[in-house]
């Protein structure tokens, strides 16, 4: 008996309907909108006007607001219309990050401050958390402003237009409107607009048939993707070009998923390994899989192989996993490391940027390393396809 195929991405598309798909979209025009929802735009854009006269505003004005933010809001804008939030806190969440960790804001006062601003008790839960609040005040200062253009407004306008128009999806020829999506999957997808994401394609293969499916979808990527991999992951489709999107998931639908290899194989790197999907340098031991670097060390993924190779090729030598050093709150147990140091540098592979719980741990490292005056590269999977660049300083 044949199997029904699942969902490419399961959600509740009866809800997502614009406005609903958007956060803060919903704020940029008025198309579409109901009486409510335009008392509400109105209202909101008036109270963040008021902001600009507060004190929290004139610090994060000061500290962390960059000129450069206004323009990298309007390219988004232009790109990604109404989902350009998240695309936006991405773009500058490193910066900001690295700029509280110099500043040494004291989180109480931080958390008057808003609390004054906003005029209710805003709880800010620790320094990431006063990250994101600043960030979303960056943006939305920077909305006020990129609306008051009036070629920004007719920007965002056609861009409404045509994306709210019924197109037939790529994968499946259902019939759908892109300012529908959900902004988690858009963002998920990295702004990937021709697909519905309920497409029924995803099979469900025999174990002996994924020996030919696995090893197709990892020459369809062009690298071997993580046990994370799936269409709205963004650490995966940040590493995607447009024209790969749509063989890649159609290769990733015939395999089941990963999840699918998975529970077929114990593991994704066990489904790897069997299906010879695997490169040199990586070994299958009695404890499970080793990724080997050029140089003998010992690397926790294909990614971190592909760094530590990159350092070997241009000469530089480079400690694995060194100590960070001890902090009562960043690194009570002192047992905090880096991936490489290379001499006084340290780099840290950020493989999981776009989940919440990990972006905090990254901030953590950041903060630890401003704290200590530490030189850290931030390595992120959209540069593993340029290292030259990233890592390019270390040549000098």
């Amino acid at each position: 008996m044949t199997r029904k195929a699942k969902p490419l991405i399961q959600f509740n598309a009866s809800y997502y309907i614009y406005p609903n798909s958007v956060r803060s979209g919903k704020h940029l025009i008025e198309a579409n909108l109901s009486t409510y929802d335009q008392e509400y735009r109105t209202r909101w854009l008036e109270r963040v006007a008021e902001l600009s006269c507060s004190d929290f505003h004139r610090l994060i004005n000061a500290t962390f607001a960059n000129i450069a933010d206004y323009e990298a809001l309007r390219s988004l804008l232009v790109q990604h219309g109404l989902f350009a939030e998240r695309f936006f806190h991405q773009n500058i969440r490193e910066r900001v990050v690295r700029r509280y960790a110099e500043s040494e804001i004291d989180l109480e006062e931080f958390q008057r401050l808003i609390s004054q601003a906003w005029g209710c008790d805003f709880r800010v839960y620790g320094k990431s958390d006063a990250v994101y609040r600043i960030i979303d005040h960056i943006f939305e200062q920077a909305v006020v402003h990129a609306i008051s253009d009036s070629l920004v407004r007719q920007t965002l306008q056609a861009w409404f237009d045509e994306f709210s128009k019924p197109i037939s999806c790529i994968l499946c020829g259902n019939t759908f409107r892109t300012i529908d999506l959900p902004d988690w999957i858009y963002f998920g997808a990295n702004g990937y607009r021709y697909c519905c994401f309920q497409c029924q394609i995803v099979q469900a293969p025999k174990k002996g048939e994924l020996s030919n499916l696995i090893p197709a979808f990892v020459e369809k990527c062009g690298f071997v993707p993580n046990s994370g991999a799936n269409p709205i992951n963004y650490a995966f489709t940040s590493r995607l070009s447009n024209n790969q999107w749509v063989e890649v998931f159609v290769a990733y639908a015939r395999m089941g998923g990963i999840k699918h290899a998975e529970k077929k194989f114990g593991s994704w790197f066990k489904a790897l390994a069997e299906t010879g999907a695997l490169p040199n340098g990586v070994l299958t031991t009695a404890r499970g899989i080793r990724c080997l670097a050029q140089d003998g060390h010992t690397c926790h993924s294909l990614d971190e192989q592909r760094i530590d190779d990159w350092l070997t090729t241009h000469h530089l030598d480079h400690e694995r996993e060194p100590i960070y050093p001890s902090h009562p709150s960043l690194n009570p147990k002192g047992k905090r490391r880096a991936d490489w140091k290379v001499q006084d540098t340290f780099i840290e592979y950020f493989g999981l940027i776009g989940d919440q719980d990990y972006e905090k741990k990254m901030d953590e490292k950041i903060f630890l390393a401003q704290q200590f005056k530490i030189n850290l590269i931030a390595v992120y999977p959209s540069d593993l396809a340029n290292l030259d660049q990233r890592l390019g300083c270390l040549l000098g």
